[in-house]
């Protein structure tokens, strides 16, 4: 045997298997997915730990999206909260849909998902609830 053709062989013996080239692939993958995912999440927990909530208010001041950081107790989760217009009666009077969802890392039965409906009224130039359900 030739020393060119042992170098060759021993060539072959060193390199990954086709399987092995494509796990490392699909790792290598996997990490960079996650430390782009991570850090934003992260910074987003921080930044929710410092601030009571994050709410996204329509110019219609009415609808809007609102988000924070569920510390009652345990568990701990994120809470998010959004309302609707889901019917209007009249320019001053008109049905809007709450909807209410936990997010937590961990169980609790205080902390169910809710929807409910109130009618609101136009007072003042704000939009104020009546109390009442939607019918």
């Amino acid at each position: 045997m030739t020393d060119a053709h042992q170098a060759k062989k021993n060539h072959m013996a060193d390199q990954p298997s086709k399987l092995q080239q494509q796990i490392n692939w699909y790792l290598s993958l996997l990490v960079i997915f996650l430390l782009i995912i991570i850090p934003p999440i992260l910074c987003g927990l921080l930044y929710l730990s410092r601030v009571p909530d994050v709410t996204w208010q329509r110019p219609d001041q009415i609808t809007y999206d609102r988000i924070w950081l569920y510390r009652e107790r345990r568990p701990v989760g994120i809470g998010y909260q959004n309302r609707r217009v889901i019917a209007e009666y009249s320019d001053t009077e008109l049905c809007a849909e709450n909807n209410l969802r936990f997010f937590l890392w961990g169980r609790s039965s205080a902390a169910q998902p809710a929807t409910s409906t109130q009618k609101m009224v136009l007072a003042e130039n704000r939009w104020q609830p009546t109390g009442e359900e939607c019918q």
